[in-house]
């Protein structure tokens, strides 16, 4: 098995996709947005390249990008879970890729994560949460984020998103269960349970891009295709879908549609 490899231009378009602070993603120009009272999702992203062929799947590094915030400046309610819906024509290629167990990961930081797992490893990116503790006042932590090919307690296929921060030092596990609905790929976390009692994750930002090398074949980690009509060289690309619980009860859809051009 050969080891899991970014490809230099997953890094230059910096795709996921992560869970930066969304300041730094320029006020989120380009996203979609949804709203449900004083709460405001935001969701952005892509692939690259956008020229694909129209019924062979090729591969693709994909970047994602959430917002949460409210419009009067309240506190965030604590997500309990998130739903992320790959709705493009696009696949996870996981077979002969290594899986990285929870607990290899659990309680090191990212250096060490990646020294243990390097060879499971498919996203890179930052995430940001902020931090509630009983009698402190709450801060906020900005973390690397590192997503590795893993599994569940259950044994179902997974996206083990790692986020340590350094400067607390904090250091919590995010399994993204993976399901197939309706022939799409469908990412499920519960975040109340797996980062612990005190986080509450608001933005992240991550690049998802990867090959590695199974019985002397090179495959790649995601794979898609431009499925247009004949008679069309582009078209509109419904690319994500993201659904948020939160801890007061509302749920928030909002959904990303990108473009893609036919070869």
């Amino acid at each position: 098995m050969g080891a899991t490899k970014f490809g230099s231009k997953a890094r230059l378009c910096l795709f996921l996709c992560s869970l930066l602070a969304v300041g730094i993603i320029s006020a989120n120009a380009g996203a979609e947005r949804a709203q449900k009272g004083n709460l405001v999702v935001s969701l952005k992203g892509g692939i690259t390249p956008i020229t694909l062929p129209r019924h062979r799947l090729v591969p693709v590094a994909a970047h994602l990008a959430g917002h949460v915030q409210t419009t009067d400046q309240s506190p965030v309610s604590r997500v309990n879970w998130i739903r992320l819906e790959m709705a493009w024509s696009g696949v996870l290629d996981t077979r002969g890729l290594p899986v990285c167990p929870k607990a290899r990961i659990i309680s090191a930081d990212t250096k060490q994560a990646l020294e243990r797992c390097a060879d499971s490893a498919v996203g890179r990116g930052r995430i940001f949460a902020r931090i509630f503790v009983p009698n402190q006042r709450a801060f906020d932590v900005h973390a690397r984020l590192v997503a590795f090919n893993g599994r569940t307690k259950g044994g179902r296929p997974a996206v083990l998103v790692h986020s340590y921060s350094s400067h607390l030092p904090v250091s919590f596990v995010i399994p993204f269960g993976v399901h197939r609905h309706g022939g799409r790929t469908v990412l499920i976390a519960l975040i109340r349970r797996s980062a612990g009692p005190w986080p509450h994750v608001a933005n992240f930002q991550v690049v998802v891009s990867g090959s590695f090398k199974h019985h002397g074949e090179e495959h790649s980690y995601l794979k898609a295709s431009c499925p247009v009509p004949k008679h069309f060289t582009a078209g509109f690309l419904s690319f994500a879908r993201a659904t948020y619980a939160f801890a007061d009860g509302r749920e928030v859809k909002v959904a990303a549609v990108r473009t893609c051009r036919a070869r």
